[in-house]
């Protein structure tokens, strides 16, 4: 399974929460149009900078394996390497796992104690939605 994971500003998770499906399909654009500039300013409008190598180094329970299986890249969704921030921004990251339990350790739960909201998709978009620091707001569908 491969997750990317996207760090939202609050005010548009705010706006947005409910319309998950929305944001979806605003995601799902962007993965088959890569190149485009609007879906390029858009992405750049929504998304929030946060430091997932770091963050996920320091607060996963399983920090030794997290930190020797990221990997820096160039190409926006480049999916070869099993765990990668994407560059120049540091405003998503691709996540590759086993399971939804793994996943659950290793990056969701650890992703929920920071004051970010995360909006996820798997890579077959089976699985979507918001990770969220608001108590009784998480979801993945």
């Amino acid at each position: 399974m491969q997750f990317i994971i996207f760090s939202i500003k609050k005010e548009i998770a705010s706006q947005y929460y409910y319309k998950v499906d929305l944001m979806k399909r605003f995601f799902e654009e962007i993965l088959n149009n890569p190149q485009s500039f609007i879906y390029i300013r858009q992405l750049s409008y929504i998304t929030d900078l946060f430091p997932f190598q770091e963050w996920l180094e320091e607060h996963s329970p399983v920090k030794k394996q997290v930190k020797n299986n990221v990997s820096y890249r160039s190409s926006l969704f480049e999916k070869a390497l099993p765990y990668g921030i994407m560059e120049p921004k540091n405003y998503c990251c691709l996540f590759q796992c086993d399971n939804l339990l793994q996943a659950e350790q290793m990056v969701f739960d650890p992703l929920r104690k920071s004051s970010h909201a995360f909006y996820i998709m798997e890579a077959t978009g089976e699985y979507y939605g918001w990770i969220s620091p608001k108590v009784g707001q998480r979801l993945l569908s």
